[in-house]
Parts: structure tokens; C-alpha cells; sequence
């Protein structure tokens, strides 16, 4: 082999070593920036959340039920599309979404002001985030055989 080649060789394998670094660093950074951007999403559904009110099935007030829907689509659109991590949407909002889902699915008549019943509200994206939590929530429960 005369120099040439082992020159060119040698120019090869460190370009390949190279190109093999840049994309374990790429995807590396990649996986970073994933993460942060999950997290991220945190601070609005906490704004959407905040001071929500418990709908009463009775007299159920109709900007309040307006507010509890936009938490609720917000969160089931955050839980559906994996935009946020599922373990921090489950831990900080599950206890109060399900029991707003819960109530509003108790409301079978009109709301004041508008044609639609809490039930009319649960959207199909809302339906399948409750029900992936809720099978999250059960999975977590131990059984033991006797």
C-alpha cells in the first residue's frame, strides 16, 4: 500500500469516527432539548388549574364549567399527545381531573345560558385521557394472593 492510500485510509476512519460522534451527541442533544420542552408545559397547566372551582351537579355554574373543560382538554391534550411527562400530568392533576370529569359526566340537563349538558362537554380526547389514567391509577394498586 503506498503512502497515499494510508493516508487516505486514515483520513477515512477518522472521518467515520467522527461522523459517529457527531451523531451520538446530536441525538443526545436532541433527547435533552425532548425533555425540557415536556417540562415546559408544567407552568400553563398549572395556570389552567389554578383556582378551579368543584362543579355542583345541582346548580352547576356555567363559566365555571367553561374554565373546568379548558383544564380538562389542556390536560388530556398535554396526557394524548405525550407532550408533557405522563407520571408529572398523573401525580399533580389526576385527583382533580377525575373528580371535575366525574361531575361534570353527573350532569345530565342544560347549563344555564347554553344548550349542552356537562356530559355534551366530555369530548372523546377528554374520555381517553380519563380513561388511561384511570387504568395508570388501578395499575398502581398492589394485590397479593392468599
Amino acid at each position: 500500500m503506498t503512502n497515499y492510500e494510508m493516508a487516505s485510509l486514515a483520513v477515512a476512519v477518522i472521518s467515520i469516527l467522527i461522523s459517529i460522534i457527531s451523531i451520538f451527541l446530536a441525538g443526545r442533544a436532541s433527547n435533552l432539548n425532548k425533555n425540557m420542552f415536556k417540562r415546559q408545559g408544567v407552568i400553563d397547566l398549572h395556570m389552567a388549574w389554578q383556582g378551579m372551582n368543584e362543579i355542583n351537579k345541582d346548580n352547576p355554574i356555567t363559566p365555571d364549567v367553561i374554565r373546568a373543560v379548558n383544564a380538562l382538554t389542556l390536560t388530556a391534550a398535554l396526557w394524548n399527545h405525550d407532550v408533557m411527562e405522563k407520571i408529572i400530568l398523573y401525580q399533580s392533576y389526576w385527583p382533580i381531573y377525575q373528580k371535575l370529569y366525574e361531575q361534570l359526566d353527573s350532569i345530565d340537563k342544560p347549563l344555564p345560558g347554553v344548550n349542552r349538558s356537562g356530559k355534551d362537554y366530555l369530548t372523546s380526547e377528554i374520555k381517553k385521557a380519563y380513561t388511561e389514567m384511570n387504568s395508570f391509577d388501578l395499575s398502581r394498586v398492589s394485590q397479593t394472593k392468599l
